[in-house]
């Protein structure tokens, strides 16, 4: 199965809380799913109910102790990567992201050189931002950038506030069909990670979680499971809107 990659165009915008629920809803459907950590400094194991101190197993370890959570396998992916393996791992064959899993990846915003490096492996690269000035003046360079298979996912999205929901219309027409999906803000993603509690136990009912489940409807519609070395298809499903 494929490999998904999922960065912020800035810090701060919930690309962890996205990955991690993702994760979830995706392995509830049955898939086999690894949550591939990056994050120098990641906040990943709060979102599933581990503590922040629980160490993962690495990526490149040859027997590793899977953990696994929620149906989630988790690796650190750092570790590997900040060591300079990264690159030979790939080019060699020892890290593989064929088999029967679908691997998502959580890069850190900061991480140009990872995301790049990972890119060409990748059926669909996720640019995930929110409805924020800073997020808005990232978005013509990110455009610039994009691949045939990067969409975008506009996370945050707050149509009670006038900026917030001024940003959302002006992202929804600037990127048509490369939004795949609006994520609405909720409350109960922070309040989750601070009990040390997923999201669907927390609050199975959330509008964040309704709308990161659709989201998973359409990743699984749109990479090539069973199929890494295919492309993401071009002409993508509708994409996930908020709920009335």
């Amino acid at each position: 199965m494929p490999l998904v990659l999922v960065q912020g165009l800035r810090g701060g915008v919930g690309t962890t809380s996205l990955v991690a629920n993702l994760a979830i809803g995706l392995a509830q459907a049955g898939l086999p799913v690894t949550v591939l950590d990056m994050a120098a400094r990641s906040t990943m194991a709060l979102h599933f109910g581990l503590q922040p101190t629980d160490r993962l197993p690495p990526l490149d370890e040859a027997r590793p102790n899977d953990l696994v959570v929620h149906g989630v396998t988790l690796r650190d992916a750092y570790t590997v990567a900040d060591r300079g393996d990264l690159t030979y791992g790939l080019a060699s064959g020892e890290i593989s992201f064929d088999g029967d899993m679908l691997y998502l990846a959580d890069v850190g915003s900061a991480d140009m050189g990872l995301f790049e490096q990972l890119r060409p492996y990748a059926a669909l690269d996720m640019l995930v931002l929110a409805p924020s000035g800073e997020c808005l003046a990232s978005l013509p360079e990110a455009l610039e950038a994009a691949g045939p298979n990067t969409r975008f996912v506009l996370n945050k999205a707050d149509d009670t506030r006038k900026l917030a929901r001024h940003a959302s219309v002006f992202v929804r027409e600037l990127l048509g069909d490369k939004l795949l999906a609006t994520i609405r803000s909720d409350e109960a993603v922070v309040e989750s990670a601070a009990m040390i509690h997923p999201l669907v136990r927390h609050a199975p009912v959330s509008a964040a979680l309704h709308d990161i489940s659709a989201l998973g409807q359409l990743v699984g519609a749109m990479v090539p499971l069973g199929h890494a070395s295919s492309p993401v298809a071009h002409e993508p499903p509708r994409q996930a809107t908020q709920a009335a």
